[in-house]
């Protein structure tokens, strides 16, 4: 992040990746992808050290377990599913939705999970309910697709993205809407809490991010700067810093208090850059 230089280029997909993440400790990455798999890589060598197998569509999410031991994807072929890290077995399918799986998300104790869906919902489900499991704990809805859903650094609500130009704030017990934060632009295409949960940041189709007070809804900032759509945006460990991720081949470095833009990450014109659409971009733990 401080250089903008490339450190490693990961090869072993054969389609698009629409997705990469850190592990807690760092050390590895976990990437998902058209071609139906997930991929655990070494952050230091590059090897690929599991492919998870299974979805019978496109992977478009992956993440890990607060602990780093487990896997969750989200695929096309309507369903979630856990995995172990340490083997790279399949422990749980999740069949709640009935479209598309575009995001999952576990909560700080790792025994929920939250998924979104083309179906217009997001849904909360048990991660120690047994192998095969449909119950879902809590369903928040939208009227169209959902592109993400993230629980609260404390666990008591829920933020949701959607298609509909909106993103929600829900309490995660009785499934009220507290807040509703508005796009007059275009889709939300992501939406993530600051670290301290004070702060709300959502990507725009209209090629902004845009930075909302978690209490009172209110605007603070527009990251206006890319040339495209921001397909996501997250922030640093420390809060300080944000990345976005864009449809113009870049990713872009913010001061979260200034709005300053402090690099550009990639483009047809940097060594090492993309050539094609940045789908998503996050910090690593270390940072």
């Amino acid at each position: 992040a401080a250089s903008g230089e490339c450190l490693r280029t990961l090869e072993g997909h054969r389609r698009a990746i629409f997705y990469a993440v850190f592990s807690p400790d760092g050390q590895e990455v976990l990437t998902a992808s058209q071609d139906k798999t997930a991929k655990l890589w070494s952050v230091w060598s590059g090897e690929c050290l599991h492919t998870f197998k299974g979805h019978a569509g496109p992977v478009l999410s992956a993440t890990f377990s607060p602990d780093g031991q487990v896997v969750l994807t989200a695929s096309s072929d309507h369903t979630a599913k856990l995995w172990s890290v340490a083997s790279g077995a399949s422990l749980q399918t999740f069949e709640c939705h009935v479209g598309p799986v575009l995001s999952g998300f576990f909560s700080a104790d790792g025994k929920a999970v939250l998924t979104s869906s083309s179906d217009g919902t997001a849904k909360l489900s048990s991660t120690v309910s047994g192998e095969r499991s449909c119950e879902c704990l809590s369903t928040f809805r939208h009227g169209r697709r959902v592109f993400s859903a993230a629980f609260s650094p404390d666990g008591q609500k829920v933020l949701t993205a959607s298609s509909d130009n909106h993103a929600k704030l829900w309490n995660i017990v009785s499934g009220v809407c507290l807040l509703t934060f508005t796009s007059y632009c275009g889709p939300v295409t992501s939406a993530v809490f600051s670290p301290d949960g004070q702060q709300v940041l959502t990507s725009v189709c209209d090629g902004t991010a845009k930075l909302w007070s978690a209490a009172s809804g209110d605007l603070l900032h527009s990251f206006e700067g890319h040339l495209a759509h921001v397909f996501s945006a997250a922030f640093s460990p420390n809060g300080r810093e944000m990345v976005t991720a864009s449809g113009d081949f870049t990713a872009k470095l913010w001061n979260v208090a200034t709005g300053d833009c402090l690099r550009t990450l990639g483009g047809h014109d940097s060594l090492g850059g993309h050539t094609d659409d940045v789908l998503s971009a996050v910090f690593s733990p270390a940072i």
